[in-house]
């Protein structure tokens, strides 16, 4: 998968997860990317079997997509854990953990997931001391 397409199926899972109904022009406006970008990566997705476009445009994951958008998630929700337990700020956390999980490799996330599987929730949270 590219980062792009990364991306997209993120967008998706997350727009399907406020909103009943997700279209292409949903995800433009959440990625902030033109709607002919958008409709050109839907269609690829949709030739690859990720997503489905119903009659009145919503977009539904096949079961291949699902499973895309769940390990994306997963990875996604990896990184803010281990970046929150550090001590970063919830958002800053999200913002870094989209970061890396688009930047990454598949294989240098399995060796990071390997040396730390405390990470995704074992383990309690980093408290930092307060200074007087």
């Amino acid at each position: 998968m590219t980062k792009t397409a990364n991306r997209y199926l993120y967008a998706i899972r997350t727009l399907g997860e406020k909103y009943l109904c997700v279209r292409s022009v949903d995800v433009a406006h959440y990625l902030g990317f033109s709607k002919a970008s958008v409709s050109l990566a839907i269609r690829q997705m949709r030739e690859q079997g990720l997503i489905q476009v119903e009659m009145d445009g919503n977009l539904k994951f096949t079961d291949l997509g699902k499973s895309q958008a769940e390990s994306i998630s997963g990875r996604i929700a990896f990184f803010q854990r281990l970046l929150t337990d550090a001590g970063v700020e919830t958002s800053l956390a999200l913002q870094d953990a989209l970061s890396f999980s688009w930047e990454m490799s598949e294989a240098s996330y399995e060796a990071f997931r390997a040396m730390l599987p405390e990470a995704v929730g074992v383990r309690p949270a980093i408290t930092r001391k307060k200074e007087k």
